[in-house]
């Protein structure tokens, strides 16, 4: 079966079917490329202007990454036309083609009055600067930016810098393969995993020869024009509490990765339902609206359950045996899996089962933790 957020999900409400309208005719790229994409650009012209306290606000930027096969899925044409179907906005956003430093990063938003939008084809380009010494601090302050900071600089002696009203959009493209060679599992756990929107979908049948997309004139102004802090109804709050109950129950039967990398979906579903809120002029993020954020935020988490075997495969091995006798020694361990495993990445692995709660590490022994 293919997957894919398919234009009968419920989520697809009037301004997405627009811009789906729009693109979908160009290529065979996912249904899930347009909405992820849709959603990061309507919340990159909201900006700090909208919010919704989840306890702190929560603003609508997203960090996307449309990840799929290279060339099957053309996530680079996806991104390209979604650009050009903001109908010349994107000639006034303050964008980013390159990331390789946070000093450039922290330029660029200053120059955008805060406000900037990263455009990466791939995002590898970035995330493999990571261990070069000048951008070693990289990952750690998307995460730091990902909340939208009232400041944020570099405040040193030489050249200091510093940002007001912080607002950061990532819209990229990626293969599992890139993933796998430039992210470390330590990354993903360190807040940036969960941070990022890993957006997946297979692709629709080929076309022989690229369509042309329909352009239609959306009514982007309306996104700039909205204001003020958004709040959930009596019968959303309802809606709300019975989606988080489902949500803790599936995260505790989740494997150690999919469980970390699926902690913000909530917050995912707030900020999707903040863009609603904007196409719709309306404040107050009823039933329906909240109905349709969450069906996005689910297939968000089928996106993680599927991502996730990518990075987390030596963990799984790992704790499936340390459960299996409930305590191992460190020797049997390593014997057991150094054939296939180099001695760093069972270390690795070790460090991360624990530092995730699952396992506790005493002198040479490796103990299950029980659940309660």
């Amino acid at each position: 079966m293919m997957f894919d957020y398919d234009l009968n999900r419920v989520g697809w409400f009037g301004a997405a079917q627009d811009f789906a309208s729009i693109l979908m005719p160009a290529s065979n790229y996912p249904a899930s490329y347009v909405y992820a994409l849709f959603m990061a650009l309507s919340g990159h012209l909201i900006g700090r202007e909208a919010y919704l306290r989840y306890p702190t606000r929560l603003y609508p930027n997203h960090y996307i990454c449309l990840v799929g096969p290279s060339a099957l899925t053309h996530k680079s044409t996806a991104i390209t036309l979604a650009l050009e179907a903001l109908g010349g906005r994107e000639n006034e956003i303050q964008t980013m083609r390159s990331l390789t430093t946070v000093q450039g990063l922290l330029i660029s938003m200053g120059e955008g009055m805060g406000s900037t939008l990263v455009v990466l084809d791939e995002l590898a380009t970035m995330t493999q600067k990571k261990k070069v010494d000048y951008a070693s601090d990289l990952l750690s302050r998307l995460v730091e930016l990902y909340a939208c900071p009232p400041t944020a600089g570099t405040f040193t002696r030489h050249d200091p810098i510093r940002v007001t009203d912080t607002f950061l959009t990532i819209v990229a493209g990626s293969t599992t393969e890139w993933l796998q060679s430039t992210l470390s599992p330590n990354d993903l756990l360190a807040g940036f995993g969960n941070r990022m929107t890993f957006v997946l979908g297979d692709p629709r049948p080929e076309k022989s020869w690229p369509g042309a997309p329909r352009w239609m004139n959306l009514d982007w102004d309306r996104l700039q024009e909205f204001e003020g802090e958004l709040r959930l109804d009596e019968n959303a709050r309802d809606v709300w509490d019975d989606y988080y109950q489902r949500f803790t129950r599936q995260q505790k039967q989740s494997a150690p990765f999919t469980r970390t990398l699926a902690e913000r979906v909530p917050e995912k579903i707030l900020k999707a339902a903040i863009v609603m809120g904007a196409w719709y002029q309306d404040l107050i993020i009823g039933e329906e609206i909240l109905s349709q954020a969450i069906d996005w935020g689910e297939y968000l988490h089928e996106c993680v359950d599927r991502l996730t075997p990518t990075f987390d495969a030596p963990e799984r091995r790992v704790l499936k045996l340390i459960q299996l006798e409930h305590t191992v020694n460190r020797d049997t361990l390593f014997r057991e899996f150094s054939h296939d495993m180099s001695v760093k990445r069972i270390r690795e692995a070790l460090e991360n089962l624990k530092w995730l709660g699952y396992v506790t590490i005493a002198r040479n022994e490796i103990i299950i933790v029980e659940d309660e």
